[in-house]
């Protein structure tokens, strides 16, 4: 509670200050924005071709980039800027000035920044949800919301994961970032299309290795009452917030193991 406080207190002191940088501040919004735009095209003009993708419509591919997007933005949120500044600063060995202080280093992290630039997203996010709710006709009685609300959460805890994992990476490699962009920017990208599309294999590694297929695909299948195209068992989607739970616990003892050596190393 006490961290919850003090985060409270520093966002709207994070926002005056980016504020006062006026046009830059919101040209990072709008370049976000203009990504989405043309990614929305794309999908439109290879539906608009092709009808269907694995007996996916439009709306249904638009839903799985929708949720790969919102459940990302949101993670990214508290992570994504948090880790980079945390990289940047064990190259420059300043990093140090965060183990200093009295409070666990990974709360410190995370508190002390906050990703302005993926709001946009959320926000655009969610109004295509709305779009795609309403084009596929989509009704949740309050049990599948439910369900779905615990699925998005494991999602963004999936999605948070691998930024903290690839992050951490920087406690052993020098080039951390070119891993955190295979896997954010490269791998985390398979996932926009429904995984069924893909090989065995691919599916496999998407669903139990480095599983993105939760951030989307498995619950999409819950609230569309899909049934074709789901792969392994039918329970699957409904662990999706177990999956979250799981690897973010994995990824939070990857940072530990790189804090420790660090420490060790007294690098």
């Amino acid at each position: 509670m006490r961290y919850l406080k003090l985060y409270a207190r520093f966002i709207p002191i994070y926002f005056k200050s980016k504020a006062e940088h006026g046009f830059g501040f919101y040209m990072d919004f709008l370049g976000f924005v203009i990504t989405h735009i043309v990614s929305y095209t794309v999908i439109w003009a290879l539906m608009s071709r092709f009808q269907t993708i694995n007996g996916w419509n439009m709306y249904e591919v638009m839903l799985l980039y929708t949720l790969n997007m919102l459940t990302y933005a949101v993670a990214a949120v508290f992570f994504f800027f948090q880790m980079n500044d945390v990289e940047e600063e064990v190259h420059k060995g300043s990093f140090d000035s965060l183990l200093v202080k009295p409070i666990n280093p990974f709360i410190h992290m995370i508190i002390r920044s906050f990703g302005h630039f993926f709001l946009g997203d959320i926000v655009i996010a969610v109004a295509v949800l709305g779009v795609c709710f309403n084009r596929l006709n989509i009704h949740l009685d309050w049990g599948t919301s439910v369900s779905f609300v615990l699925m998005l959460l494991g999602a963004v805890l999936v999605q948070a994961a691998f930024i903290v994992i690839t992050g951490s990476m920087c406690f052993w490699i020098v080039r951390a970032r070119a891993v955190k962009n295979i896997v954010i920017f490269g791998i985390r990208g398979f996932a926009d299309y429904p995984i069924s599309i893909y090989s065995k294999l691919l599916r496999v590694v998407l669903t139990f290795v480095i599983p993105y297929g939760f951030v989307n695909f498995y619950p999409a299948h819950v609230i569309l009452d899909k049934e074709e195209g789901l792969l392994f068992a039918s329970w699957l989607p409904y662990a999706t917030p177990i999956i979250g739970l799981l690897l973010f616990f994995i990824a939070y003892r990857v940072w530990n193991a790189g804090l420790n050596r660090y420490q060790g190393t007294g690098s």
